[in-house]
């Protein structure tokens, strides 16, 4: 299930964002409890600020029958709303990470799809948009499992996170995008 990401979520957060294993395909190194916390922050406020064409959300992803926080996602096209973003305002992008007790169980297909859903259906985007690293096989596989393609592909010299490796992103338009069962869209709450 999605809801927003809150403050409150840090310590959760901060059990697969400080982990050097899990953040190994992320574009930051595993954080201190003090950089988690100035992250969710930013997100936080980023939705706050965020309006009907740019937008920067963040996501706790959480266990339906617990609602432990096993994973956080992100949906923006600004990184700073109300400012314009990189991309055009009808196009969206996506990230998400997992606790790496949580892999192999289809649980970041299904949050991935409900991003995905969120951002055609809620935002009305066009395009998503979603970059990874050319060596998380997983996550290339999940992407084109729900239909996104390879767009562009980045040399290890044109990385802009400093961690200096190839990545490709990739692209799903809202035509002809196959529309997840509704079920899919009823676990996302909407932002405040």
């Amino acid at each position: 299930m999605l809801r927003p990401l809150e403050i409150d979520d840090a310590a959760a957060v901060l059990r697969f964002r400080g982990d050097p294993a899990a953040t190994q395909y992320l574009s930051h190194e595993a954080l201190s409890p003090e950089e988690n916390v100035a992250r969710i922050l930013r997100l936080v406020d980023a939705a706050e600020s965020s309006g009907v064409d740019w937008f920067n959300f963040g996501w706790a992803i959480e266990l339906r029958e617990t609602g432990e926080v096993i994973g956080d996602g992100r949906t923006w096209n600004s990184a700073e709303p109300p400012a314009p973003g990189k991309i055009p305002a009808d196009c969206g992008s996506l990230g998400h990470i997992l606790h790496p007790g949580h892999h192999r169980r289809g649980l970041g297909r299904e949050a991935a799809g409900a991003l995905v859903s969120w951002l055609f259906e809620e935002r009305g985007a066009q395009t998503v948009f979603a970059g990874v690293y050319e060596a998380n096989l997983p996550s290339r596989r999940l992407l084109a499992g729900l239909g996104f393609r390879q767009d562009r592909h980045f040399t290890s010299a044109q990385d802009t996170t400093g961690k200096n490796v190839p990545s490709w992103r990739y692209r799903l338009d809202r035509n002809p995008y196959p529309i997840q069962p509704r079920a899919a869209t009823e676990q996302v709450a909407p932002p405040d």
